[in-house]
């Protein structure tokens, strides 16, 4: 479906999810459609994507009466973050919603732009852009019908080294992965913003004595510099010790001690997928295309990153990694040395150099 510009701006909040994405609603009742309001320039909208089904409630906190629910994938706007005890003990937030209030464990907050014109200079190297529409479907080929090996989701980075049209005059962007078959995939120009390198520059890059200190019992990332904590945040770190189905132990833990970022990548595509079509797939088997802003830290490649799989952090998670928000993740990997530029794949470090990282 293709959307205008105009169109879009003319759509906010409720009203353009039920209208870029009707049938995802399965309420009790009809969904309360605010009304409509334009958006302010060229400024994203918050809104939020059911990542499974969410149940909706009349108030935030435990024993509010139940609405109805959005379906996985419905979006919807967010019109507040509240505070109240949540449906487990580590995580007490909820979002306010055009129709109720929803649990924020498995809906992923988005930041949704309008339909991006597209960029037809690419010049030698290309660019650094994220999806910027909820979601969108990848292709194999620059064609709506042509096969979809993916979702991309809201907030993915790519690499985009190419742009072409197709017959009916839709932009595509060729965009790098770096897992074979094959090493790119298209996806629709309009769902893709460019980020811009002020978006990508350091932050306090003369700052002294940087660290980050992570505690595993509380699930909290800390940055400071010197004495003075700059950034706070929320994680979920590995699952530890686990027995996959064919009863084989494997340790899922975040690896406790010092370490220091060794590598940073604006995006990586994370699987433990065969790449041999007949080796079967490992039963503990992810596939995550376009994880943002990674901070590695471990040689087995394990790395602060953003997360849009789930959002529910305080609790492990990961087969490792530390998860945190994607907000979060781009946070800590502008702050954290080295320092790179906003053309690079990947920036190497080493212990001379690299922000030091103490797990514990």
């Amino acid at each position: 479906m293709r959307v205008t510009r105009r169109r879009f701006l003319g759509l906010a909040g409720a009203g353009l999810a039920a209208a870029l994405f009707p049938g995802l609603y399965d309420l009790e009742k009809p969904p309360h459609l605010p009304p409509l309001r334009p958006l302010q320039g060229e400024a994203p909208v918050r809104m939020g994507r059911a990542i499974h089904a969410t149940a909706i409630y009349d108030a935030a906190g435990q024993g509010a009466g139940r609405l109805g629910s959005y379906n996985a994938q419905a979006v919807f706007e967010i019109l507040d973050e509240v505070r109240a005890p949540g449906l487990n003990h580590y995580n007490d937030l909820w979002y306010e919603t055009p129709d109720g209030y929803v649990f924020s464990a498995w809906v992923q907050p988005l930041w949704v732009w309008p339909p991006q014109l597209p960029q037809l200079d690419l010049g030698e190297w290309g660019f650094w852009g994220e999806i910027c529409a909820p979601w969108t479907d990848a292709r194999s080929d620059p064609h709506p019908n042509a096969a979809s090996p993916y979702r991309f989701y809201n907030g993915n980075v790519y690499h985009v080294i190419g742009v072409t049209f197709d017959e009916f005059g839709n932009a595509w962007y060729k965009v790098y992965d770096e897992l074979p078959p094959p090493t790119h995939q298209w996806v629709p120009a309009q769902d893709v913003r460019r980020i811009p390198r002020a978006e990508m520059s350091p932050i306090h890059p003369f700052a002294g004595a940087k660290r980050i200190e992570v505690d595993l019992s509380l699930q909290r990332i800390t940055c400071f510099e010197g004495d003075e904590v700059v950034f706070v945040t929320p994680c979920s770190s590995g699952i530890g010790m686990r027995q996959l189905e064919d009863g084989t132990p494997v340790d899922l833990s975040t690896p406790a001690g010092e370490h220091c970022v060794l590598l940073k990548q604006p995006s990586r595509h994370m699987s433990n997928r065969p790449q041999d079509p007949e080796e079967v797939p490992p039963a503990d088997l992810f596939d995550l295309p376009g994880v943002p802003w990674n901070t590695f830290f471990d040689l087995s490649g394990t790395a602060i990153h953003g997360t849009y799989w789930h959002n529910d952090f305080g609790v492990p998670r990961s087969h490792g990694c530390l998860n945190v928000s994607t907000d979060a993740a781009r946070w800590i990997y502008r702050w954290t040395y080295p320092i790179g530029g906003a053309e690079d794949d990947y920036i190497q470090s080493n212990r001379q150099v690299g922000t030091p990282i103490y797990i514990f």
